[in-house]
Formats: C-alpha cells, structure tokens, sequence
C-alpha cells in the first residue's frame, strides 16, 4: 500500500478549498462528501463519485468496501492529519468522498414539478433541513435564489442527510429572474407571511405549487412582494411570534403531503 497522502499534499490541498470554497467548487465542477454514512449514500445515487479518500488507520467497513467496489471508487489513503485539514468539521470522519457538482436547470424539470424554493435563506444548516423536508414530503425538485447558502457546502450536505442526492437543484443567483421563471411555468408561488395570508390547512394545495420561502430575518419582505401569487400562514394557538424557516417549510411542505395524499384516496 502506498504511503498515505501528507497533510501538505497538494491533493489534499485540493480537496480543502472543495470543503471551505465556493467558488473552488463550482469552478472545479465537484464537491466533497463527508462520512461514512453520507459516502455509502452518494454511492447508492445517481451522482458521480470520483475518488474516495480514507485516514491510513482506518479500517474500511465491509458495506462500505463493497459500494467502493461495486461504483469502481478508488480509495486513497490519507494521513490522520491530512484527513484533518480536509474536513469541515473539528471531529473529522475517516473517509471523504470527492463528487460531480450537479448542475439542474430549468429545463430538466417536468412542467408540473412541484418546487420548494429558498430565497436569501442564508444558514445552511436551515437549506440542508429543508432539502431534508421536500425530498420526504414529495417535492419534485429545490430551487436556491439570491443569497442562499451554497447546497453543496459541507454542512447543507450534512443537514439535508443524504436527501441532497436524491432531488434536483437549480441554483439562481437572481432571486427575481428565478421566481418569475417558476411563474412562467405555470406554478402558483405561495409564500409564508404572519398576517394577510390565508392558514395553510385551510388553502387548497393539491395543484402545481412553488413553496418559496424567505430570508431567516425578513422573510419574503417587501421587495418579492409582487413575485408571489398568494400567502400562507401557520396556525400558531401557543404563545410564540414566529418559527424557524425551516421548521415552517417543513409544516407546509407536510401539509401539501397530506393534501395530496387526501385527493388520491378519493
């Protein structure tokens, strides 16, 4: 076996800008996957992995071995310090996995894909839970706008717990352009706000819909005002102002779930 990759290996290098860069990720066209689960996971998808790279004392699991195997992944040895420096986090996985960056677009949608889309949602802990939210609730496909956190940093990757794999994504730098993009597909935009909206229980949202979700500190605001067709709220009896965004997104998300559900035992 070779000598496991130094900490100042220029691979490993490499592979610390894909976890710490985004613009090294989207310039190279990958990104990096962390864990043994999230690794087994990116294996089991339709994504391409490139390369996997394990800390020279570890001792590879036989599942994993053989989705190593079965996908024709190399998996290179890296020291515990080099294994350090790539990762993202301050206890470090023993195995990394270097992947395609998918790249969705308008066009590889179905016309009446169901969206879930984040507008200037900032934290990616918040964008990984709702990926999570709209891959279990059905949701066709993820749209990121304006300054929404990178879908392919590490930690939306981790948050979205392997669901990331499993649905498109389309990313659009203009929040304006992309939302009249899903209006010009067809898809009522149903934003979330407090007041002057109607409870989400009581809107009929078993059609084409586009769950847009705003920033964690104003919302949608004002200035997306004319870019949504109708309001949701959430039906708040306990003593509290507001949610979360992505515990909010889940709530709808659900209960365009159970919507849908209702209309197909009919």
């Amino acid at each position: 076996m070779n000598e496991p990759l130094s900490p100042r290996n220029a691979e490993v290098a490499r592979l610390r800008a894909l976890t710490r860069d985004r613009r090294a990720r989207h310039e190279a066209g990958r990104f990096v996957v962390e864990g043994i689960k999230l690794v087994a996971e990116v294996l089991a998808s339709n994504l391409v992995v490139f390369e996997a790279y394990g800390d020279g004392d570890w001792e590879v699991p036989h599942h994993l071995q053989t989705a190593l195997d079965a996908d024709d992944v190399e998996l290179t040895r890296v020291s515990t310090r080099g294994i350090e420096r790539i990762a993202s986090t301050s206890s470090p996985q023993p195995v990394v996995a270097e992947v395609e960056l998918p790249t969705a677009i308008w066009g590889d949608l179905a016309a009446d894909a169901s969206l879930l889309v984040a507008v200037d949602v900032n934290d990616p802990g918040n964008v990984g839970t709702l990926v999570r939210s709209a891959v279990a609730a059905g949701f066709d496909a993820v749209v990121c706008l304006g300054d929404t956190a990178d879908p392919f940093a590490p930690k939306v990757v981790r948050a979205s717990a392997g669901a990331l794999f499993r649905v498109p994504v389309v990313v659009e730098r203009d929040a304006r352009a992309g939302l009249q993009a899903i209006a010009s597909r067809g898809l009522t935009r149903y934003g979330t706000r407090m007041t002057n909206a109607v409870a989400c229980d009581e809107a009929d949202l078993t059609g084409p819909v586009a769950l847009v979700l705003g920033s964690e500190a104003h919302g949608l605001g004002d200035a997306h005002d004319q870019d949504v067709d109708e309001w949701l709220s959430i039906p708040m009896p306990g003593q509290t102002e507001s949610l979360n965004v992505a515990m909010a997104g889940t709530i709808i998300a659900y209960e365009v779930a159970r919507q849908r559900r209702a209309l197909s035992a009919t």
